[in-house]
């Protein structure tokens, strides 16, 4: 549209200046107002200045402003060839010889298409080979010499028509097979990342995803702590639980029923842990997440048999019903385990809840590397402590879920899931509530045991795919 609107304005100057050189040579006793060519040229000026004004309108498709500016250049041939026609003086005559530019104009400056440019320079040929024929020049042979200098002139501009357009679709060739080639390399880079990020044996992520889930909901904190949250529709929530889960006496379950029964065991495990999670999820219990936001509560293989999971969740009871619905879920299985005090296996989970304004003391970092190391060292110390929880969960009898909290000094408290109070207030006598969780889990154990006194069936890796 540009071009088309810089050739307007060539064709008005052009026209100005035959105004000029008719108003010079008119005979001197004949008004201007009389003189019929500059009459004509000026209104033609006003009608490429009204073209002007429909073109930056944008109200014509790009097919049909180019057939108004093919029309309008015949337009101006055909009013110079009429006037030639109708006086009959050599100064019309004369002015044939510059009606070349009008499709030099068009062509090159306009830069129509080559079929445009080809109609265009046809039907310019038409119009001047007629006045030729049908009006007596006063030179012999001023026919023929007015004939074939606009026939060079529209050979010369259908060349550059053509190498312009014909550069111009080599360009755009170029350019489409350049993005199909990034859009493969971004594929094959997608492919590769996710290869990266993923367990080849449980198809769960690995621990790699989580930091790259950390720096999510780290981004997320920056959104909400500006009052913008472009991936939530939500409120964000105000807290993170990091599980650590461990598969119960997995090496003794390896010996006995041998490694393929392990891998098997461990996909099972791993599957009923992310639907327990999706399940959850859909239930409100982790969170509002939804389509890409989704893969901030996956399950993720840490490491041999130990799996995790960084769920955004409201506050404490929040996070452990979460992780006893996870750890229940794998009990329910009931995979045989020879070597288990129930006979199937069982998960310990420590858990440690952290409030999402703790992803913000590495504020003020400019350089992104830097903060992307203090969210791996903030991933590392929660890890560390939620490690402390399955610890303890190990030594107060497996199967069962604790809770790790460390203040910002380091200091840790804990607390078995099975404890149906409360148990962090700061004032808590640790030994005493340790005793009274031992009673508790005694008493647990008693019971799961009566429930399966002879139900363990020998049962090799087989039994288990």
């Amino acid at each position: 549209m540009s071009r088309a609107v810089m050739g307007c304005w060539s064709l008005i100057i052009f026209q100005l200046m035959f105004v000029l050189y008719d108003t010079v040579y008119a005979p001197i006793a004949m008004p201007v107002i009389e003189n019929l060519a500059v009459m004509l040229r000026l209104y033609v000026c006003i009608a490429l200045a009204i073209l002007v004004l429909v073109l930056k309108s944008e109200v014509c498709r790009p097919v049909g402003r180019e057939a108004l500016l093919v029309a309008t250049l015949w337009g101006v041939i055909g009013l110079a060839a009429w006037l030639a026609v109708r006086e009959n003086h050599l100064r019309c005559f004369l002015e044939l010889y510059a009606l070349g530019v009008v499709p030099l104009v068009g062509i090159v400056l306009m830069q129509l298409r080559f079929v445009a440019a080809l109609v265009l320079s046809a039907g310019g040929m038409v119009i001047v080979i007629s006045v030729a024929l049908s009006v007596a020049m006063p030179y012999a042979h001023m026919d023929f010499a007015i004939v074939f200098v606009f026939m060079a002139f529209c050979l010369f501009s259908l060349i550059a028509s053509f190498r312009i357009e014909f550069s111009a679709r080599h360009a755009y060739l170029m350019t489409s097979i350049d993005q199909l080639r990034l859009q493969d390399v971004e594929s094959r880079n997608a492919e590769l990342q996710e290869m990266a990020c993923l367990d080849p044996l449980t198809q769960l992520y690995n621990r790699r995803h989580l930091i790259e889930v950390l720096k999510q909901h780290h981004g997320d904190a920056q959104q909400a702590k500006s009052g913008v949250s472009a991936s939530q529709p939500v409120p964000p929530l105000p807290c993170l639980a990091l599980m650590m889960m461990d598969v119960d006496h997995f090496k003794a379950f390896n010996d006995h029923y041998g490694h393929v029964a392990g891998d098997n065991c461990l996909y099972q495990i791993a599957q009923a842990l992310q639907e327990t999670l999706d399940r959850e999820k859909g239930a409100g219990i982790a969170g509002a997440l939804e389509g890409e936001e989704a893969a901030l509560a996956s399950v993720v293989r840490f490491g041999g048999e130990e799996f995790t999971a960084l769920v955004a969740v409201r506050d404490l009871e929040h996070a452990r019903s979460l992780a006893e619905a996870m750890r229940y879920a794998i009990k329910s299985l009931k995979l045989p385990h020879r070597e288990s005090e129930l006979g199937v296996v069982t998960l310990s989970v420590g858990l440690c809840v952290i409030p999402l304004s703790r992803l913000l003391e590495g504020e003020g970092m400019e350089d992104e590397v830097t903060r992307d190391m203090a969210v791996e060292t903030l991933l590392s110390r929660w890890v560390d402590q939620a490690d402390k929880g399955l610890y303890r969960a190990k030594r107060h009898g497996r199967n069962r879920t604790c809770v790790q909290r460390g203040n910002r000094h380091g200091k840790a408290r804990a607390q078995a899931s099975d404890d149906l109070r409360d148990g962090l207030h700061d004032g808590l006598d640790d030994e005493r509530q340790a005793a009274q969780q031992g009673e508790r889990q005694n008493a647990q154990h008693d019971e799961q045991k009566a429930e399966l006194p002879d139900h363990r069936p020998p049962m090799g890796g087989a039994g288990l795919s």
